[in-house]
């Protein structure tokens, strides 16, 4: 735990290093590394306090539990990438043919060094780990050295050859931060507002449960996805009238059971199935009332 905080300081200290000496040099390239920087620091404690906090369980007010919150949390994420992106870009533009200063190579190979050394100590602390959401991390960290490697090419073009170099890598940056915001809004706003999957799964879903059972009939399905690889089910099937309650129970046990198996091959889960009974043409025989 200590060596994650002593990782978490020195990665801020590069951050606002990046941002101060970009902007002090004339380098672009390096203010717009290190805001992308501030995205990934951002990036790695909204994820993790927005995972902890949908990992706990339901409640009188939370009856699907908490997994919104990690949907939430990507969206502040992303939007906050589409500002900055936005900010960046302006700053960018405004200075587009401002030179960097000959100190600028040294302060962005100084980054460099610095992210280098993130990057061993982060590999470290992943060594013995066993969770996949760090070792995620550690590849996007990864690709901000990568990042922070190219800025150190681009300051040294725009000093020997053309001063623009710069600002265009600088615009790359705020473009790939502005895509990878829209792109992450795209992913979690079907999961916010509880969009029904594609009407090809819904057909699936539908044909796994008359599987079980041949003398049964669904009049109603209801389900949403509840995160990316998660999703709620409803169902309202109708029965010949002479089953006993005990038939009906184990006829959606079955359901349930072949609906989890099958639906996990295709990469699915089910967090959530519902099942209600009603006799074949009741529902005919309430609208006919009505």
């Amino acid at each position: 735990m200590m060596l994650l905080r002593f990782i978490f300081i020195i990665y801020v200290s590069t951050t606002i290093f990046k941002i101060i000496s970009g902007i002090i040099s004339g380098n672009n390239a390096l203010f717009s590394d290190g805001v992308d920087s501030l995205k990934n620091l951002m990036t790695l404690f909204l994820s993790a306090f927005f995972f902890n906090l949908s990992q706990e369980e339901a409640d009188k007010t939370h009856h699907w539990g908490h997994k919104k919150y990690d949907a939430f949390g990507s969206l502040i994420i992303s939007v906050f990438q589409i500002f900055i992106s936005g900010i960046t870009a302006t700053y960018v533009i405004l200075n587009f043919k401002r030179a960097p200063e000959e100190v600028s190579l040294k302060y962005s190979v100084a980054s460099l060094v610095m992210m280098t050394i993130i990057i061993i100590l982060f590999a470290l602390y992943i060594r013995d780990k066993k969770s996949s959401a760090m070792r995620s991390e550690f590849f996007h960290e990864a690709i901000d050295l990568l990042q922070t490697f190219f800025v150190v090419v681009s300051t040294y073009l725009s000093l020997k050859f053309l001063p623009e170099i710069n600002s265009i890598f600088s615009l790359i940056i705020c473009a790939l931060l502005f895509l990878n915001g829209a792109v992450g809004i795209f992913r979690v706003e079907k999961f916010l507002v509880d969009r029904a999957p594609s009407q090809e799964l819904i057909s699936k879903i539908k044909e796994l449960v008359l599987e079980e059972k041949s003398d049964i009939s669904v009049r109603e399905i209801k389900t949403s996805f509840s995160s990316e690889r998660t999703i709620r089910l409803e169902l309202t099937i109708q029965i010949d009238g002479n089953f006993s309650l005990q038939e009906a129970h184990n006829i959606a046990h079955q359901i349930e059971q072949n609906l989890k198996q099958k639906l996990k091959e295709i990469n699915l889960e089910v967090e959530n199935c519902s099942i209600h009974f009603e006799p074949k043409g009741a529902h005919m025989t309430e609208i006919v009332r009505k």
